[in-house]
């Protein structure tokens, strides 16, 4: 078709060979000009590709072996805690700047209270950091033989640094959990998760506005957007009348992004794209959605018990059932 392919592609005739493939290139990484973070390995017959098929968006004919990641030492300055949309406790590393793999990494993951307590993380230590696939980092543990004596046991608070709220930690659940359902920074990340690319995809309304418009009150929900004129978003800073006019625009066409797009914006626990893809397809509304039975959407592939359960909980909130009908009533499809 006349598209460059990449000049290194080379066939393999055993699986020794594919092995010694993959080890050179990890070995031999740096002296491309370009950043690959591992070796696609696939089946070279069109017809086996075709007999083998897909599992979702995965190909049974082709996998990615991926390069150990990148790795440096650095210096654990604090442990910022900060709120998800679903009321998570996440705790984020400040780190003394360091160089991997030619990006400056000032912050990682710290996953959960457990992953610090279990890995002996503490305020102070020297730590090693990894970009986890080249791209988020992530704290792996601290190097104990750098430690002084002066670093400090990390303690994950007893109330949201938000809202001040009290905090839930349900039994066997790894993750800590804000009890305020208003919390301030639920209503941000719900907002900004539901205006995302991902989701309704509304163009113009990134993270500084989706802070602006719930900082200024003018947003206390998901359903808020749809209730935004040129009045009110007169008074966000630095919105002049065509940036209102465009994202007035765009509110309005987020309205027939469709059924699946609806449920990954909604924020349900454990409900992503892709499930949200499968639902949507199976039951055609977010009606059938509401009323079907844990067993009827474990019924779906790749709908689980923890997913079933997630979504039957979401319907039986009586303020989520409301505010799909304020949705329904702006005239979401």
């Amino acid at each position: 078709l006349g598209i460059h392919v990449n000049e290194h592609i080379r066939p393999a005739a055993t699986i020794e060979d594919v092995i010694a493939l993959c080890e050179h290139w990890e070995s031999a990484r740096d002296d491309l000009d370009y950043e690959i973070d591992g070796v696609v390995v696939k089946v070279d017959d069109l017809a086996t590709q075709e007999r083998l098929g897909a599992v979702a968006r995965d190909p049974r004919w082709a996998i990615a072996y991926k390069f150990k990641p990148r790795e440096a030492r650095t210096r654990l300055l604090d442990i910022v805690v900060t709120v998800g949309r679903t009321g998570t406790l996440n705790p984020n590393a400040v780190l003394e700047p360091v160089q991997i793999g030619g990006v400056t990494v000032k912050s990682a993951t710290l996953h959960n209270a457990e992953y610090i307590a279990s890995n002996d993380i503490r305020l102070g230590d020297t730590v090693l950091v990894t970009r986890a696939g080249d791209v988020i980092p992530r704290v792996v543990g601290p190097i104990l033989d750098e430690r002084t004596g002066e670093e400090r046991v990390f303690r994950m608070p007893d109330t949201c640094p938000v809202c001040g709220s009290a905090v839930d930690h349900p039994p066997g659940e790894a993750m800590s959990r804000c009890t305020n359902a208003s919390c301030p920074a639920q209503v941000y990340e719900r907002v900004r998760h539901f205006a995302s690319r991902g989701a309704m995809d509304i163009e113009g309304f990134g993270d500084v506005l989706s802070e602006q418009v719930t900082a200024l009150g003018l947003v206390h929900d998901i359903g808020d957007i749809y209730a935004l004129d040129e009045e009110k978003l007169a008074s966000v800073p630095r919105m002049g009348e065509k940036t209102i006019a465009n994202l007035l625009r765009a509110i309005d066409g987020s309205k027939k992004r469709g059924l699946a797009r609806v449920l990954t914006g909604l924020g349900i626990r454990f409900v992503g794209s892709q499930t949200a893809a499968i639902l949507a397809s199976d039951f055609g509304s977010i009606d059938a959605v509401a009323l079907a039975t844990e067993e009827e959407l474990r019924q779906s592939e790749g709908i689980g018990p923890e997913v079933a359960s997630s979504v039957r909980l979401f319907f039986a909130q009586p303020a989520n059932v409301a505010m799909i009908e304020r949705l329904r009533g702006f005239g979401l499809v």
